[in-house]
């Protein structure tokens, strides 16, 4: 079963907790004159966390290359719940940085490969 593509790469189904797709609410705090703070719930956002133990070396330069460029990636994933792959663009929160694992055919793996992403824009 397909778990995310992020910028047309299709990533491998990851497993043993590996993968989280979850809503949480997107708001804005604002502390007003007479000291008295309100919250402003502005709709909610995906959060998704995916990791992987090994990935060679093809895909991780172009996921890296998608997750370090600084732009906001398109992304199709798989929500809490559903059977159903959804769409929508996402910023890069959080890259872990991968490790040389070993070499293979004289290609490198790379070991703990993992990222998070936040919906760019709130859905409701």
């Amino acid at each position: 079963m397909t778990q995310l593509i992020i910028g047309g790469i299709t990533l491998p189904q990851t497993s043993g907790d590996k993968y989280s797709c979850w809503e949480e609410p997107l708001s804005v705090s604002v502390t007003m004159a007479s000291g008295r703070q309100v919250s402003e719930l502005r709709g909610k956002v995906y959060r998704v966390k995916w990791s992987y133990d090994y990935l060679p070396q093809d895909m991780m330069a172009s996921l890296m290359a998608v997750l370090r460029s600084g732009q906001p990636v398109s992304a199709n994933f798989l929500p809490l719940g559903s059977d159903e792959l959804l769409t929508s663009t996402f910023w890069v929160s959080k890259v872990d940085n991968p490790a040389f694992a070993f070499s293979h055919d004289g290609s490198a793996l790379w070991h703990d490969i993992g990222f998070e992403l936040r919906e760019v824009s709130p859905h409701d």
